[in-house]
């Protein structure tokens, strides 16, 4: 007589080891269909993320995040140096035009004060994008793809700003204003991305009030 707890690989089961594990399976399968049947999905559910925004608008940022944050680094570890350059920048232009020029006293505190916040603005311009982007997608939410636009567009308006206050200096790595623009060119596909007409579809139709929804509505 054959052990059924032998381990030999030659042991073909016995008829009642398989009635055993098809009862288990068909009961495992009923107890799915009665959890279904219990939770049922809603009929409006979303289905999955559209690769454009899920995947793809990710890649981009992350892309852009990465050059960003070279930038702040590098940004934080030669602060000294922009604050003395953005100085002496500043005091020539006021020399070069007194007239509406801050005095000494301003330009030192606007020297020292600019480029740290604007690394701090940077790094939460990237944080806020990013909670965002992925409130879109976990949360089905127009309004969070709509926030991750506008960090975006104020992002893009001040990197080129704040390349040249910052880091369009002879003295300085030359590589951070490439790193900037390819931050910028980055972030742009990104947001064209959740803009595609998939990503539009997916999302929930807009709440906000439109004259033609009041006209019907009439």
């Amino acid at each position: 007589m054959i052990d059924p707890t032998s381990e030999d690989p030659d042991r073909r089961p016995s008829q009642a080891e398989l009635d055993a594990q098809d009862l288990a399976e068909l009961q495992r399968t009923s107890a799915d269909r009665d959890r279904a049947n219990l939770y049922p999905k809603p009929p409006n559910a979303p289905g999955p993320a559209p690769a454009a925004l899920a995947l793809h608008a990710r890649v981009a940022f992350w892309g852009a995040a990465a050059a960003g944050l070279v930038c702040v680094v590098y940004g934080a570890i030669n602060l000294g140096a922009i604050r003395d350059l953005l100085r002496d920048r500043m005091l020539a232009d006021a020399v070069a035009t007194p007239k509406g020029q801050p005095n000494a006293g301003q330009i030192d505190t606007f020297a020292s004060v600019l480029p740290v916040a604007g690394l701090i603005i940077t790094v939460l311009f990237l944080l806020g994008a990013y909670l965002f982007l992925r409130a879109a997608v976990t949360h089905h939410s127009r309004n969070c793809r709509n926030f991750f636009l506008t960090i975006v567009v104020l992002n893009l308006m001040c990197i080129p700003v704040g390349l040249d206050l910052f880091f369009r200096y002879p003295s300085l790595w030359s590589g951070t204003v490439v790193l900037g623009w390819i931050q910028f060119a980055l972030l742009l596909v990104s947001a064209v991305m959740t803009l595609r007409r998939v990503v539009d579809r997916w999302l929930p139709e807009s709440t906000r009030m439109r004259p033609t929804r009041m006209l019907r509505a009439r």
